[in-house]
């Protein structure tokens, strides 16, 4: 995405609504479908400004990869380690080395030129009987300007990436959307956003929100935050998978993929194995 993008996510990661409510749903998730034992490995792929990272670290050892420079420098400046620069297409780790590995919001950026190979990587690196979580993009229907700042090639219906996930390997044990609540006025919002004239600048919904409304709306993604555990939710503005790869795949690991450089990050130290050729 856009580097000015980039840099408001570091602004408002911590406090905005939308990422506290889906840290929270993911965290649910996480506890709902897994109990990472002490010592456990978490890898968020495309780990951004590295929000999500302090939640993986609450189950275990966090690890975070992303293609873009400015979003690794700017996870340090959190004080953050065992970074990777690397594509989703060709992960810098050893198969089956994962407890639990998140997407959110990742697959639905142009930079993932190969679905199906990306999920494969997902598959290759966890380890077998571990967790995938995934959050992205929603309904084409909804596609606005904010895809193109965000550098956005496709949305996703529930059902269609449950059936990619389960053709790579995984067992899909959750398929909802979410952000649902509020969807009735993102639609609104998104529809409105295109009478914009055609030529104009593109722009992220991302923004900064007054703290009453800030707060209204994280108690209302609070809500699906403690409904999801127990049911799938029929639309939304984002699409919520869980899976697990099955535990008999671990007769195939090979030891180490594509890209690897040794047991990269084991000892807490940054990595910038850049996959050249990555799109």
């Amino acid at each position: 995405m856009e580097e000015i993008e980039y840099r408001k996510m570091f602004e408002f990661e911590d406090a905005h609504w939308w990422f506290r409510g889906k840290r929270a749903i993911v965290e649910k998730m996480i506890g709902r479908f897994s109990a990472p034992a002490e010592g456990a490995r978490m890898l968020d792929v495309g780990c951004g400004t590295g929000a999500n990272l302090g939640l993986l670290a609450r189950f275990g050892r966090a690890y975070g990869v992303d293609i873009h420079p400015l979003a690794l420098e700017l996870c340090r400046r959190r004080g953050l380690r065992n970074l990777a620069r690397a594509s989703a297409l060709a992960l810098p780790y050893a198969d089956g080395r994962f407890d639990v590995v998140t997407a959110l919001d990742v697959l639905y950026h142009r930079r993932v030129s190969d679905l199906e190979a990306s999920l494969r990587e997902l598959h290759r690196v966890c380890k077998p009987g571990g967790l995938l979580v995934i959050t992205d993009s929603a309904l084409e229907e909804l596609r606005s300007s904010h895809d193109t700042a965000y550098h956005g090639a496709r949305r996703f219906r529930r059902e269609g990436l449950a059936r990619e996930l389960r053709r790579v390997g995984f067992t899909v044990v959750k398929s909802s959307y979410m952000n649902s609540l509020l969807f009735p006025f993102a639609l609104a919002a998104r529809l409105a956003d295109r009478l914009r004239p055609a030529d104009a600048e593109p722009h992220s919904s991302l923004d900064s929100v007054h703290p009453l409304v800030n707060r209204i709306l994280a108690t209302i993604y609070g809500v699906e935050a403690r409904l999801l555990p127990q049911l799938d939710l029929p639309f939304g503005l984002s699409v919520l998978l869980v899976a697990r790869r099955s535990p008999e795949s671990g007769k195939n690991v090979r030891g180490k993929g594509p890209g690897v450089e040794g047991e990269a990050g084991a000892a807490g130290r940054d990595i910038e194995a850049e996959h050249r050729g990555a799109g």
